[in-house]
């Protein structure tokens, strides 16, 4: 069986790279701080696993949320995002559950880029706006975040045709 030529376009996952980067050091004797994709590197504090093991227990939580989530988690977001941020979210309408960020920001492409249309990408960025944007058929136009200007994209710098393309 073959693979869709889109296959040809997506480059190794970098944190699979680094991981195999991060063996080779430790087996190596290199003490090794992983800055990798995230995972802790200390355990989780006791208090949130007894609180777990509490409500694994539980009958009511065994079954899945709605499509939509649960009206209490949305207004949670939309409470947390004022404290935090001072954005105001309407939990009804702007406050969408995913099963992580990384399901959102690979699938936010598929519904707003088309065949061609490029895609402002910054470098460095997480890796999954490149890949998503091979996947949705689109063009990744890549800005470099330079500390000349303090880490943000210059969009003076997009060529015309790249800025008209959408």
């Amino acid at each position: 069986m073959r693979t869709a030529k889109r296959m040809e376009l997506i480059p190794p996952y970098l944190f699979a790279e680094l991981d195999r980067k991060k063996e080779e050091a430790i087996s190596k004797g290199i003490d090794v701080i992983s800055l990798g994709i995230g995972d802790p590197d200390y355990p989780t504090p006791k208090h949130i696993i007894d609180k777990m093991n509490e409500e694994i227990y539980k009958t009511e939580n065994h079954n899945y949320p709605p499509y939509d989530g649960t009206k209490e988690f949305k207004k949670a977001v939309s409470e947390y995002y004022l404290k935090r941020f001072n954005v105001e979210l309407d939990p009804d309408k702007e406050v969408l559950c995913l099963i992580g960020s990384k399901e959102g920001l690979a699938h936010i492409h598929l519904a707003y880029v088309d065949n061609g249309d490029y895609n402002l990408v910054p470098d460095p960025a997480y890796p999954v706006y490149k890949i998503a944007t091979f996947f949705a058929g689109g063009i990744p136009y890549t800005m470099p975040l330079l500390e000349e200007n303090k880490f943000l994209p210059d969009l003076n710098k997009i060529p015309e045709e790249v800025a008209r393309k959408n």
